[in-house]
């Protein structure tokens, strides 16, 4: 088994919600990078923190990291045994963006900071929907092996539950 999993995939292609599984299943520790790179308020923390942060992960022996990923932080992929790379289409991560907006509007997602409530944009559905940040993670996942990746082009978890709308 795996003891170092990077989980990678654009916005809204359910990294979180796999290697919330993972982890469970499998009982590594999980790490997010959302909590490493926004404060409050989604202000971002800057590029050397994170980066320093992610390198001190990088030194333990077991790990689950989900999150973005980019040539700066191209070290978690060249770490992991196993780098499972969620690549779902752009309308699939928007519809499940705009599900996600709507069951955390006003609060937020259990991996950011609680004053990171959760917010939407028309360019951010955009950037999803066209799929603009997989150049990066393209690009972040440029020399590692490709035995080393495991690429989901289909979605390899169950649909989320209905969201349920309080009565009124």
């Amino acid at each position: 088994m795996p003891q170092k999993t990077a989980i990678v995939g654009i916005s809204g292609s359910g990294k979180s919600t796999f290697a919330r599984e993972l982890a469970a299943q499998t009982g590594l520790p999980l790490h997010q990078m959302d909590a490493l790179f926004w404060r409050k308020n989604w202000e971002p923390v800057p590029e050397a923190d994170y980066v320093a942060a992610q390198a001190q992960i990088l030194l333990s022996d077991q790990w689950i990291i989900e999150g973005y990923i980019d040539s700066a932080l191209s070290d978690r992929a060249k770490a992991a045994d196993l780098v499972i790379y969620l690549d779902l289409p752009g309308p699939l991560c928007a519809w499940r963006v705009l599900l996600r907006w709507i069951k955390h509007r006003g609060v937020a997602r259990p991996e950011l900071p609680v004053e990171a409530r959760e917010r939407l944009s028309l360019q951010f559905l955009w950037i999803i929907l066209t799929r603009a940040e997989r150049r990066a993670i393209e690009d972040a996942l440029q020399g590692i092996p490709d035995a080393k990746i495991r690429r989901f082009r289909s979605d390899p978890t169950p649909p989320p539950p209905p969201i349920s709308r309080p009565s009124h």
